[in-house]
C-alpha cells in the first residue's frame, strides 16, 4: 500500500474519484467511470468520507463542498462544472 504524505489527502486516485461524484453515484459506477478496480475505489471513498470530502446516502456517494474546495486547491479546473 502506498502512503501519501499527510498534506496530500487526495492523491491522483482521490482526485479521479471525486471528479466522478458530481452527482450521487454508486461505487460500481465510480469504478467503471475511472477504470479503477472496485477494491481501490472502496478504499479511496472510505478515506474521502473520513476527510469529509464526500458523503454517503444509502449506496450512493457525492462530493461535498469541502471536497470541491480541496479540488480547487489542487487547481482542478474541471470543478467549475460542479454544483452541490
Amino acid at each position: 500500500m502506498v502512503c501519501l504524505p499527510s498534506d496530500d489527502i487526495l492523491g491522483s486516485t482521490g482526485v479521479s474519484v471525486l471528479l466522478t461524484l458530481t452527482t450521487p453515484t454508486t461505487l460500481a459506477d465510480v469504478a467503471q467511470k475511472t477504470g479503477l478496480p472496485l477494491f481501490r475505489v472502496r478504499g479511496t471513498v472510505r478515506r474521502l468520507l473520513e476527510a469529509g470530502f464526500t458523503h454517503q446516502v444509502g449506496q450512493m456517494y457525492e462530493i461535498t463542498p469541502a471536497g470541491i474546495e480541496e479540488l480547487e486547491k489542487k487547481g482542478k479546473n474541471q470543478i467549475s462544472m460542479i454544483s452541490v
